[in-house]
């Protein structure tokens, strides 16, 4: 079979707008792979299912122990039922989020792939901007969550960061249900800002610890960015948390995401009433915060 020979990156097959049109799923799925694995929420609340009625019942601050004292059962005896407290009745709400992804008879007919590219990004980018942001609000807002403010920068000169990391993670594996039994979280998680990230890199305390041997080029000084766990924490950086905060918590136990429509794109179709093609992208969920002592927002860090 004959062969086309390349000459320069131009030379090979090019993918025209045609290309992506012509097949009614490309676009939508192309789009929903740029979303998937970028979604804040999703990475750190659990999913609690669907709420088909658009609303999700739910208890604020339930003990995760019943408090039961089991004892040994005697031959013949009856098995005792445990006993459970549920915390305060509340009920989050489904928003739905929606945004059309468009391809122009301009586009198409001028063959402009860089600009349907850059909407296709940049759709996405606002999906997944659009549902962190909302449970960055609910979490700030939320009375419950537990606060800590920092006595000063975390960039500061010879401050102690990890004493604060340390005071933080007390205030939530140590957090206590109104009948003074501890409610038994783990902190395992940190959300930094990107100024934040920064600051810790830039921080003298973390910069201290420098290795030595093989690992030397783990230091911070030398790789300019934070390893994947500080303190037992996995270490998350987004450009939701505002600066000057942090957000620590017990992953997938502070809060929960419920679908009413999960995450979908319509087929690319034609619009007459504005000449060219699209897609919606939808999702539908509801965010609850039913654990908000597992959840701590530090402030004045940077």
């Amino acid at each position: 079979m004959a062969t086309t020979p390349i000459i320069s990156f131009q030379s090979g097959p090019q993918v025209t707008v045609n290309d992506w049109i012509k097949t009614p799923y490309r676009v939508p799925r192309y789009t929903l792979d740029l979303m998937q694995q970028g979604f804040l929420v999703d990475a750190v609340l659990r999913t609690e299912g669907a709420c088909p009625s658009g609303v999700v019942l739910y208890n604020e601050s339930s003990p995760l122990y019943g408090g039961n004292v089991i004892e040994d059962r005697p031959e013949f005896g009856e098995i005792p039922v445990g006993q459970f407290g549920l915390g305060t009745p509340k009920a989050a709400y489904s928003r739905d989020k929606s945004i059309g992804v468009v391809i122009s008879e301009e586009m198409h007919d001028r063959n402009n792939v860089d600009m349907m590219m850059l909407g296709m990004e940049q759709t996405s980018n606002d999906m997944t901007k659009t549902w962190d942001d909302l449970f960055i609000n609910i979490a700030l807002a939320n009375a419950g969550v537990q606060t800590f403010t920092a006595a000063s920068h975390w960039n500061t000169s010879g401050y102690d960061v990890r004493s604060d990391w340390a005071s933080i993670m007390k205030l939530i594996e140590g957090a206590q249900d109104p009948q003074g039994s501890e409610l038994g979280y783990i902190c395992d998680t940190v959300i930094l800002s990107r100024t934040s990230k920064y600051d810790i890199i830039r921080s003298k305390d973390f910069n201290d610890d420098v290795k030595y041997g093989n690992v030397a080029s783990e230091n911070l000084r030398y790789t300019g960015k934070l390893p994947n766990q500080i303190m037992g924490l996995d270490v998350l950086v987004s450009p939701r948390v505002p600066a000057g905060k942090a957000i620590f918590m017990a992953r997938r136990t502070a809060g929960f995401i419920s679908d009413e429509k999960p995450l979908f794109s319509t087929p690319l179709k034609y619009d007459e009433d504005r000449p060219g093609w699209r897609c919606n992208i939808r999702r539908k969920a509801a965010i609850g915060i039913d654990q908000p002592k597992a959840m701590v927002v530090a402030s004045n860090v940077s």
